[in-house]
């Protein structure tokens, strides 16, 4: 888990499937192989100009934001090592970094 939430909260005994150096790395070859698809796809769309502003402005929130849930799921690992608090932010981050994309790549309307 260490490599994933990238967390010294998370240091111990490192055994199993996912501590294995080339399951790691073919796992972020994977996810880098599906963003490269999903924004190629994205491409084919067209979104306002209005839009995408306010989906830039939600993103600069969105930073702040995730970084306070982060930090609340590290105290929580912490404290008890309950692993919710740090897997809710990342899959909430990781869901908005597709967001972003598809507003990043879509190409923009003329009015």
């Amino acid at each position: 888990m260490l490599a994933i939430f990238a967390s010294a909260a998370a240091e111990g005994e490192q055994t199993g499937l996912f501590h294995n150096p080339l399951v790691l790395i073919l796992m972020v070859l994977i996810a880098i192989y599906v963003f490269v698809k999903f924004c190629s796809w994205a491409k084919t769309f067209q979104l306002s100009g209005q839009l995408k502003k306010w989906m830039f402005i939600l993103t600069g929130i969105g930073v702040v934001f995730f970084n306070i849930l982060y930090s609340q799921g590290n105290s929580q690992i912490i404290e008890s090592g309950n692993w919710g608090g740090a897997t809710t932010a990342l899959l909430a981050s990781l869901a908005w970094v597709f967001v972003f994309a598809f507003v990043l790549m879509a190409e923009t309307k003329t009015d």
